[in-house]
């Protein structure tokens, strides 16, 4: 029976491959092959790529690229060396849940790893001699993206671009340009819609005053400079590019034929704005009071806190209910070197309320100013359209929010559904302190 029992044992074994049956070793473990790619430590589906996260692309500007700030891939030159058993060791050098292989691939030998952003670039000098047993090839991935350039001629002027710049705008273009779907309402006093930088861009165009499409420009350039800030259509040969390009943008004429606008003109607009699910309101409108009167703070701090209040009251619900369909209300916070909130108009926190900057970063002498203004931006020398196929230079608080309007534009092409609230932080993380002022500075249109 002895006997039996050996020849028997001797036989299973004749009949077992010899490769199912290779013992590795790894410190005090052994494995066989097939053990080493039922590690729980192994991505469950084998050889599967995933999408790459859109969140986690940075610009590596000193190599000139956009890379996956998480992502590391490594592959073993030599083809003999299994990638599983590679996968083990690696493991037992980065123990940590932190370090996680989300990719494995044994006819390249590569994996994946995935890192903490802050680890990627140590790791990647330090792989090599931790596990020097093997030849290495060690990449980040990099995507094999375009750069958007735009042929428009005063993009090379640095007397008209000088905004862009300031704000670094092509580290937003990286990652967009804007969204058809997105639309960008714009209140003002009338757009000249065939000038070549708005054409084929206008979505419901309304006149409030007699309830029609006709948003003619008036005698006063605003509007048509206005918008084209936010949305100058690229690549046409001709002036600037808007903020954001790509972006569609509803035009709202709010001055009556004796050049005049009223509160009832703006909340109509306003209304009708949110009504038609427009993304983002531009208000480049409001209270302006004589740069010469002058009105000591403490007497501004307590006519703010004080008066006015049942229109705060009013602002403060109409305001609101834009929050709550998700609608963005960009406001200018004025020209009259004031204190911001003056306006009772510009009290309401869910609003974005926008003072300017000249090109030093230093306030603008004319803009409203203090804690009820968000975020300032460039609101001097901004170059823009004029009505006619023309354009012109302006200034103002009124040229510095369309800059923001189109920046909350490209964030929400991004992502349509994201809060007021979120948009604030994110033009907080978008932001330099000086002066105690905060101003845009963008790093990313992604939260």
């Amino acid at each position: 029976m002895l006997l039996f029992s050996i020849l028997l044992w001797l036989l299973f074994f004749k009949l077992i491959p010899i490769n199912n049956l290779e013992i590795k070793s790894v410190g005090s473990n052994t494995l066989t092959e097939k053990q080493y790619w039922k590690q729980e430590f192994l991505p469950e589906h084998v050889a599967k790529i995933n999408p790459i996260d859109t969140t986690k692309i940075i610009n590596d500007t000193l190599n000139n690229r956009r890379i996956v700030s998480n992502l590391v891939n490594i592959a073993i030159k030599n083809s003999t060396n299994s990638i599983a058993k590679f996968a083990n060791e690696l493991k037992q050098k980065y123990p940590s849940d932190e370090y996680k292989i989300v990719y494995i691939d044994s006819v390249v030998n590569r994996i994946q790893v995935e890192l903490p952003e802050k680890e990627r670039a140590n790791f990647k000098s330090e792989i090599k001699s931790k596990l020097n047993q093997y030849k290495l090839l060690v990449w980040d991935e990099t995507l094999f993206d375009y750069v958007k350039t735009f042929n428009d001629p005063k993009l090379k002027d640095n007397n008209a671009n000088w905004y862009l710049k300031e704000i670094n705008i092509d580290k937003a273009w990286e990652e967009t340009t804007g969204d058809k779907n997105i639309i960008i309402a714009i209140i003002d006093n009338g757009f000249d819609l065939n000038h070549p930088e708005l054409k084929g861009k206008a979505i419901k165009p309304y006149n409030v005053i007699d309830k029609s499409s006709d948003v003619s420009p008036s005698n006063v350039n605003h509007g048509t400079h206005v918008a084209s800030t936010i949305v100058a259509n690229g690549n046409n040969n001709q002036g600037l590019l808007g903020i954001c390009p790509d972006c569609s943008f509803m035009p709202i004429k709010v001055q009556d034929q004796n050049g005049n606008m009223s509160n009832t003109y703006i909340i109509d607009a306003i209304l009708y704005a949110i009504k038609n699910k427009a993304d983002v309101v531009n208000l480049s409108l409001g209270m302006q009071i004589p740069m010469g009167v002058r009105i000591p703070l403490e007497q501004q701090k307590e006519y703010i806190n004080s008066s006015a209040k049942d229109e705060e009251e009013f602002w403060n619900d109409l305001f609101n209910f834009a929050n709550e369909k998700n609608v963005t209300c960009v406001l200018a916070a004025g020209n009259s070197n004031i204190m911001t909130g003056f306006d009772p108009f510009q009290r309401v926190k869910s609003t974005i309320k926008v003072g300017a900057i000249d090109k030093n970063r230093n306030k603008a002498n004319f803009s409203n100013f203090g804690n009820n203004t968000t975020i300032f931006a460039p609101g001097t020398n901004i170059y823009g359209a004029k009505p006619g196929n023309s354009y012109e230079i302006l200034q103002g608080t009124s040229m510095a929010a369309p800059i923001v309007s189109g920046f909350v534009g490209l964030i929400k092409s991004k992502n349509k559904n994201i809060s007021n609230q979120e948009i604030i932080k994110m033009l907080d993380k978008n932001s330099i302190n000086k002066n105690n002022f905060k101003i845009i500075d963008i790093k990313s249109v992604l939260n």
